[in-house]
């Protein structure tokens, strides 16, 4: 049986074909207010976004954080490796074989 409810069903497009200009107008006016914005200086963005920082440090989760760095470091780790293998800083650092030493004890546990 075919889905009726689609967005793209005849009867989906019938009943908000009568909104987009509506919406349209809203988009319009939106972009429109963003740029008759006045612009902010950078000190003013920093000011605001260290308070915003302020305001949530209790909500950040740092195993969380950590876990999300580590799934991607897994994902691109031949990229990741190596990148840290041919950049000087990483080399001093010997981050590339830092990064081994933490798949190595994640993937014992």
């Amino acid at each position: 049986m075919k889905n009726l409810t689609s967005k793209d069903s005849p009867s989906s497009k019938l009943l908000y074909a009568k909104d987009i200009p509506e919406y349209r107008k809203w988009v319009d006016r939106y972009y429109r207010d963003i740029r008759d914005m006045s612009p902010i200086s950078d000190q003013d963005m920093n000011a605001m976004l260290a308070e915003e920082s302020r305001l949530h440090t209790t909500e950040f989760n740092t195993n969380c954080a950590l876990h999300e760095l580590y799934t991607y470091a897994v994902k691109y780790n031949e990229q990741l490796t190596v990148t840290l293998e041919e950049d000087e800083f990483s080399q001093k650092q010997r981050l590339a074989f830092k990064l081994e030493q933490v798949h190595n004890i994640m993937s014992a546990e």
